[in-house]
């Protein structure tokens, strides 16, 4: 999964809540980490954020991973394969167990739906063919939204922090969220890719005069970004933080964690059948002892 789809997902999450007030923006500070830099700090970004982009549009390597991600209804691991069809998973633990016999023919369902029912494959990839198109959107607007300032340098990676840009005009209301978010960003100097990006909510936040809902200070986001082989960049870990109320005291809770572990590349012209046959044989050695799936602590 690329860097700017997940931040995306983080940031489509916040435009949940609809929020709407800016900040003031920072005084732009002339002194450089780095010489060779340009002197303003957002056009570094912009670099950056074109980089990306363009690194998405080219790199058509595939993976295998692991993922853990917990929320508020608990956790789940799972072996991912990235196909030229989209991905296919199998969960391997439920709350960091095992699963049940039941557990594990649904999943099977579910996967075997994937491989088999190319209308079930058709319906997933227009999903995420138009999630795809509103969040390269939001990336691009990453340099015009916000206003970033040098702060220094740690281990090779520029520090940078960023606040709404009050003189920009959001095309549409899910990119007003930019509006009410400020925080750190760190670009890895060498390869000038994106290493971390951290948000946080600096106020309260009201929709509907209060009367649909409410975010609360003090929410977080966190993406980081890393190189998993070659010159391949995957989000290696994202943290959501979010809590409020909507419509009329119901209560919000954006809670989610994810890391991914364990990257190896796989075929660029894996299908998805193929992919369905290297998760059933991990299972098959797994049940005879050949690979451990041990449960993990709690």
């Amino acid at each position: 999964m690329n860097s700017h789809r997940l931040l995306g997902r983080v940031l489509v999450l916040l435009i949940f809540v609809n929020l709407l007030y800016a900040l003031p923006a920072p005084q732009t500070v002339t002194t450089l980490p780095d010489p060779l830099l340009p002197k303003d700090a957002t056009e570094y970004v912009r670099q950056t954020v074109q980089r990306e982009l363009d690194a998405s549009r080219n790199d058509h390597s595939h993976w295998r991973y692991r993922i853990h991600r917990e929320d508020e209804k608990g956790s789940q691991d799972r072996d991912v394969v990235d196909t030229k069809d989209g991905q296919l998973a199998r969960t391997l633990l439920i709350n960091g167990l095992p699963l049940t016999g039941e557990q594990r023919a649904n999943d099977e369902t579910r996967m075997k739906k994937l491989v088999e029912d190319p209308s079930e494959r058709a319906k997933r990839a227009k999903r995420e063919k138009d999630d795809e198109d509103r969040l390269i959107q939001m990336f691009k607007a990453i340099p015009e939204a916000f206003i970033f300032k040098y702060e220094g340098a740690d281990q090779g990676q520029i520090r940078l922090s960023f606040f709404p840009n009050p003189h920009y005009n959001a095309p549409n209301r899910e990119l007003q969220v930019f509006r009410s978010l400020g925080g750190t960003m760190w670009i890895d100097r060498a390869a000038g890719r994106l290493a971390r990006m951290d948000g946080t909510l600096f106020e309260d936040v009201t929709f509907g005069w209060g009367l649909l809902g409410r975010l609360n200070k003090g929410g977080t986001f966190s993406v980081i970004q890393d190189r998993v082989g070659d010159d391949h960049w995957e989000v290696v870990s994202l943290n959501v933080k979010m809590s409020g109320h909507a419509v009329v005291f119901k209560s919000i809770n954006v809670k989610q964690k994810q890391s991914m572990t364990g990257f190896h590349r796989v075929s660029d012209d894996l299908t998805m059948a193929q992919a369905y046959r290297l998760l059933e044989k991990s299972e098959t050695d797994a049940a005879v002892g050949r690979v451990s799936i041990e449960p993990r602590a709690q």
